[in-house]
């Protein structure tokens, strides 16, 4: 084979999927579908695909994707999604799906871990050896990569579901995370904050308590991740993440919980330059998905 490999990018979310195929990652043009049941999801999916390749073929696809999901390999399952409030998603396997369809080799991983994937291997401002992204919407997921590897243990990381202090004022809210109730997801996503106040965190305004305690929550999560593994940068993304000032109270908090402990961290332009938006801004998962779909076809004998 001669010249670059023609390569599909996925991006599957709760409410929507990003499907990209190209040689350039960054020239490819980009179609948005909206997330339906896994067959109508699937077969969209499968429909751009095959009017974008037109005669050739797929040399090797990425997948981002909701979760839980199988992330290992030599898993019977791998690429299957596990238990999940998403209608009828529960068990459904679109990498395994779109194997068959293309004759191809398919990569899976979870959508933070492939944004941060993809945060770490385009340098641009500057190079990251550890990140830790953390995506705040529909619920609350964190992937980490460490020296251009994702950091997966028997599956990916579930931190979302930490437990946190609960703030002073919020001892009556019950949370909604349905299998934890007040874990961290059920305190601090988009749901719990709409389940509180009827309103998302921006339409509620700088000035609303919200944004205190939203602050206060992702702040214990931003120092647990401090303190476990000790990355660069904190990448905060996700509709939530987007609301101003919030990472100025992620930071604050952050930086209050250390106190002196750590000395390289103990000063506001430290916390400024460990807590980050992502550098990528909304192309981090399909980006990161394009890095997978390069790696497991160098992986493949003759590539």
């Amino acid at each position: 084979m001669t010249g670059r490999p023609l390569l599909a990018a996925i991006e599957t979310g709760g409410t929507k999927c990003i499907v990209s195929v190209g040689r350039d990652p960054t020239a490819a043009a980009r179609h948005r579908i909206e997330t339906d049941s896994p067959s109508k999801t699937a077969a969209s999916i499968e429909r751009i695909l095959r009017k974008e390749i037109g005669h050739s073929s797929l040399d090797a696809i990425g997948i981002t994707s909701f979760g839980p999901l199988d992330v290992d390999p030599e898993s019977p399952e791998y690429g299957q999604i596990g238990p999940t409030p998403k209608p009828h998603w529960e068990g459904f396997n679109l990498r395994s799906h779109l194997q068959e369809v293309f004759h191809c080799p398919v990569m899976s991983e979870s959508d933070v871990n492939g944004a941060a994937l993809a945060e770490a291997h385009w340098q641009l401002d500057r190079p990251i050896q550890h990140v830790s992204y953390v995506t705040v919407g529909t619920g609350i997921g964190v992937g980490v990569v460490q020296n251009g590897s994702i950091v997966n243990g028997r599956s990916h990381p579930e931190i979302g579901h930490i437990r946190v202090e609960r703030h002073p004022s919020d001892r009556a809210f019950s949370g909604t995370c349905p299998f934890h109730g007040d874990c961290l997801e059920g305190l601090a996503s988009g749901p719990a904050i709409a389940a509180r106040w009827g309103a998302t965190l921006t339409e509620l305004g700088q000035d609303h308590p919200g944004l205190v305690l939203e602050g206060f929550y992702l702040g214990q999560l931003a120092v647990n991740l401090v303190l476990h593994h000790r990355p660069d940068v904190i990448i905060f993304s996700g509709g939530v993440s987007q609301t101003p000032r919030l990472l100025e109270r992620i930071r604050h908090e952050c930086l209050l919980l250390l106190g002196d402990y750590l000395p390289e961290l103990a000063s506001p332009d430290a916390m400024n330059k460990l807590i980050a938006s992502p550098r990528l801004e909304n192309d981090s998962g399909i980006l990161g998905a394009f890095v997978m779909a390069q790696r497991t076809f160098s992986r493949t004998p003759n590539s």
